[in-house]
């Protein structure tokens, strides 16, 4: 791949379509920097669509999630798919399901994409869902599943799209998953206390009023609260590499297993 050839890709506005998936009440509640880290994968996804119109390849769970949104904005993606591709990209959501749907369609497709995109990239999808910490620990395989996603009960794999069972509810209130006076962000004795920052979690847990004080977060290192700004003691570096933390090869949104995959 060249700089020239995925220029245009570069060049795509995706910041509504980041915004729209950073929404709570009407899109998926993904933080910044997840939808980020996905925006990347989808422009290299949009690119190897380009390149590779014939291969009938799967993206993986997050990235066809930002297709989705991307096409909702229907204005919107005709006329970037015509900047791109000088045509419509369709999008053809039944890949095996269906009464002529084929065996293993769905896991060739994936192993397709990934070929494709080590020829151009030289390694494995950054936003792998199999390598991701959102996949079920025992069955990394089954990180296309959204039935193994860990935003769903761990014993309940099949309701990972209800919001009933979804681990940001209280463990024992389960329908309560929307109501922010269960929500896990709130003091597990003092749920009514949710929305008051005194009883937040990210608070130190024996200073709830200390809640707002960077000293207390729990984003600082236990053994050095006031290092809390310091990025060499962020909880977001390996333990054993402080100082790496600006390094997403140590970060510990990759796989324990996988520390180069972290973007």
């Amino acid at each position: 791949m060249s700089t020239n050839e995925f220029a245009a890709f570069e060049a795509l506005d995706l910041a509504p379509i980041k915004m729209k998936l950073m929404h709570v009440e009407s899109g998926e509640g993904w933080s910044a920097l997840r939808a980020d880290a996905v925006e990347t994968e989808y422009r290299r996804f949009l690119f190897l669509m380009k390149k590779y119109p014939d291969a009938e390849a799967s993206p993986t769970v997050d990235v066809d999630t930002f297709w989705h949104y991307h096409i909702l904005d229907t204005m919107k993606y005709a006329q970037d798919c015509e900047a791109v591709f000088g045509y419509f990209l369709h999008h053809y959501p039944y890949v095996g399901i269906g009464v002529d749907a084929v065996e293993g369609a769905q896991v060739q497709a994936g192993e397709r994409m990934r070929m494709i995109y080590e020829a151009e990239f030289g390694a494995e999808p950054a936003a792998n869902d199999a390598n991701a910490f959102w996949t079920l620990p025992a069955q990394p395989g089954k990180a296309a599943n959204a039935a193994y996603a860990w935003c769903s009960s761990p014993n309940k794999p099949g309701a990972a799209a209800s919001a009933a069972y979804a681990w940001c509810s209280s463990p024992n209130k389960p329908r309560e998953a929307a109501s922010a006076a269960y929500a896990w962000c709130s003091s597990p004795n003092k749920p009514g206390e949710a929305a008051n920052v005194a009883y937040a979690w990210c608070s130190s847990p024996n200073r709830p009023g200390e809640a707002a004080n960077a000293a207390h977060a729990w984003c600082s290192s236990p053994n050095r609260p006031r290092e809390a700004a310091n990025a060499a003691y962020a909880w977001c570096s390996s333990p054993g590499k402080p100082r790496e933390a600006a390094n997403p090869a140590y970060a510990w949104c990759s796989s324990p297993g996988v520390p180069s995959q972290a973007a």
